[in-house]
């Protein structure tokens, strides 16, 4: 039987050559993929079916044809590129490029046979983890980047990459699969119809015609896989990018440098959305274009900016404290040198007050007692305020020309000081965080008991009620068996009755006319024997026709169809009331074969042969 999920699919152990299938593995726009066994060298081999649903379908017999006579221009038009792709793709022994073994036609339609890969699909991992660190990431991305340009080196293009068409296997390594879109060469101008997956798929895919799309094509899916795989949900559709795009206005897609900020080196960020620019004239136009973009390839530059510390990491870290290396110059109006600026401006001679001692911080300091500076440090971690703290910090940093012990005890201080408030405010959000998954998880099981609660009640109420209804079924068959007995007894006795009489007039029947016969002058009667009148009883009534029709009575054939398509005296059965109408047909009655068609409309094709050879060995007509 054919799998429901997939009714279009061939059945199970079906045979293809010395292919036996087992199982399908999927099914999409343009054809079915069967899981199946190779008898001939004993393995297992991926099955791909051109079965394009738009325009062809399966019939009856298996085969697969085109869905009308407009339609199968087109249909035989993929069928030949699909033999052809296949044939193209058989060339390609690369290890990430699923393995092409063979192409044949069959049922009307080609079957391209190909290695099966053992493991776990891309998009069940990523649906499973959410989100995939860079170094896994790269691991999937690099090798599926060498595969496929290699096809599109050959002059095809994949046009349906997304994480259901890479393939994880045991060891790690991806397999990239399905090329049922690889169906337009480079360059060819038909317009290809495709099925395009949402958020994965260009915008030149929804209107273009091949002339439009080429690797930038792939690259843009590629690209929305990665989002997937760093943002825990694919980008948003191109459609739904258009409307902002060619409004004139902003690009509404949060780009992966805003998702991943923090998490993802910065080099592989910006890959990613250029890869993604809305126009494919902004995108890398080649696998090795793009490939330059990326971090994790030997000899390329792999400069990011250093990650961005969490709270958490921050209060983990020890804080040194900034000492002053310079040292106070000894003329007043002698500028600092730095790195920054070797050949410092010489600045104004300060004025006698500038030039008075400043206490602990020097003439860059606001005045004021070392007691007011570490209170107002305390003062900001205690309070656990950013902007404060950030403050305090700002000014613990500001360079100053005052190298002091004091100085330096004080910078320590805020430094701990700044430290110690961290930890406490990441302690207090972990605090709360902890305290709202607490609740949360009350309130979840708390909603999870009710609904078992709820599910129990439901349960026994539906079990009662089916207990009930099951004791009443019980009450009412015994009833109704009771009933039956009472009226076949009955019928019996009718029966033997009916035929006590019958033979009863028969002999009186056959005593008048012994008696006619006896008078004078009166011909004689006929004697021949006539069929005896269909008893009352529907069984009785059935045999009795149906030993007429075998006999090659019409009329009696007729009759017994009648009493099969209503199921009166014998079981209801469209077969045998279509085979005995054929009989009454080929015996010359006219309302025969109305009664036949009619029935003919509720049968399969292989069902009306089954009848047709019933009706040739049931009865003669009689001549």
């Amino acid at each position: 039987m054919t799998d429901d999920a997939y009714p279009d699919a061939l059945p199970a152990q079906h045979r293809l050559h010395w292919y036996l299938l087992e199982r399908v593995l999927g099914q999409g726009g343009f054809g079915i993929t069967y899981l199946a066994r190779d008898t001939n060298l004993d393995q297992s081999v991926a099955i791909k079916e051109y079965l394009p649903v738009d325009v062809a379908t399966r019939r009856a017999d298996t085969t697969v044809r085109a869905r009308s006579d407009e339609q199968g221009e087109r249909y035989r038009w993929g069928l030949e590129r699909f033999i052809r792709e296949a044939r193209t793709l058989a060339r390609f022994d690369h290890p990430n490029i699923v393995r092409v073994l063979s192409v044949f036609e069959q049922n009307g339609t080609a079957y391209m046979v190909m290695r099966f890969e053992e493991g776990e699909n891309f998009a069940a991992l990523l649906d499973r983890k959410r989100t995939i660190q860079e170094a896994e990431l790269m691991r999937v991305l690099l090798p599926v980047l060498e595969g496929l340009e290699l096809v599109h080196n050959a002059g095809f293009i994949h046009r349906d990459i997304k994480p259901d068409n890479i393939h994880i296997r045991a060891d790690g390594t991806p397999v990239l699969l399905d090329f049922g879109s690889a169906r337009n060469a480079l360059g060819h101008a038909r317009t290809v119809t495709i099925l395009v997956a949402p958020g994965y798929a260009p915008f030149e895919q929804y209107y273009s015609s091949g002339e439009d799309q080429g690797p930038w094509t792939d690259i843009y899916s590629l690209g929305a896989t990665c989002y997937r795989a760093i943002a825990g949900v694919p980008p948003m559709d191109a459609i739904a990018r258009s409307k902002g795009v060619l409004g004139s206005a902003r690009d509404i897609l949060v780009p992966a440098s805003a998702v991943g900020s923090g998490r993802y080196s910065e080099r592989l960020l910006k890959a990613i959305d250029h890869a993604l620019e809305f126009a494919e004239k902004d995108r890398p136009q080649t696998i090795a274009e793009w490939r330059n973009e990326l971090p994790g390839l030997e000899g390329a530059a792999t400069t990011t900016a250093p990650p961005r510390r969490t709270p958490a990491a921050a209060a983990n870290v020890p804080r040194t404290p900034k000492i002053s290396q310079t040292e106070p110059s000894a003329v007043p109006n002698s500028p600092h040198r730095s790195p920054s600026n070797p050949h410092p401006e010489p600045t104004a001679a300060p004025s006698p007050a500038a030039a008075q001692p400043a206490p602990l911080g020097g003439p860059s300091r606001p005045a004021g007692p070392t007691a007011w500076l570490v209170a107002s440090a305390l003062v900001g971690a205690l309070l656990g305020g950013v902007a404060g703290a950030y403050a305090v910090k700002r000014w613990a940093d500001t360079p100053t020309p005052a190298p002091n012990e004091e100085l330096q005890k004080i910078k320590l201080q805020l430094e701990n000081a700044l430290a110690k408030a961290e930890t406490e405010r990441v302690a207090r959000e972990k605090a709360e965080a902890d305290k709202a998954r607490a609740e949360s998880a009350l309130a979840r099981s708390k909603a999870e008991t009710e609904r078992l609660a709820s599910e129990k009640t439901a349960t026994e109420k539906a079990l009662s009620e089916a207990t009930a209804r099951a004791r009443a079924e019980t009450d009412r068959a015994k009833t109704e068996s009771e009933r039956a007995e009472r009226e076949k007894a009955v019928a019996e006795r009718a029966k033997a009755d009916s035929q006590k009489l019958r033979k009863e007039l028969d002999v009186a029947k056959a005593e008048i006319e012994r008696l006619r016969n006896l008078i004078p002058g009166r011909p004689p009667t006929d004697t021949t024997p006539k069929p005896a009148p269909p008893p009352p009883d529907a069984r009785e009534a059935f045999k009795h026709y149906l030993d007429l029709a075998r006999r090659g009575d019409g009329s009696a054939a007729l009759k017994v169809g009648e009493l099969y398509e209503a199921g009166r005296g014998v079981a209801a059965s469209n077969n045998w009331a279509y085979a005995w109408y054929s009989v009454a047909e080929r015996c010359g009655v006219t309302a025969a074969k109305s009664k036949k068609d009619a029935v003919a409309n509720r049968l399969q094709p292989v069902e009306i042969r089954q009848a047709d050879k019933l009706a040739e060995s049931q009865a003669d007509c009689k001549k």
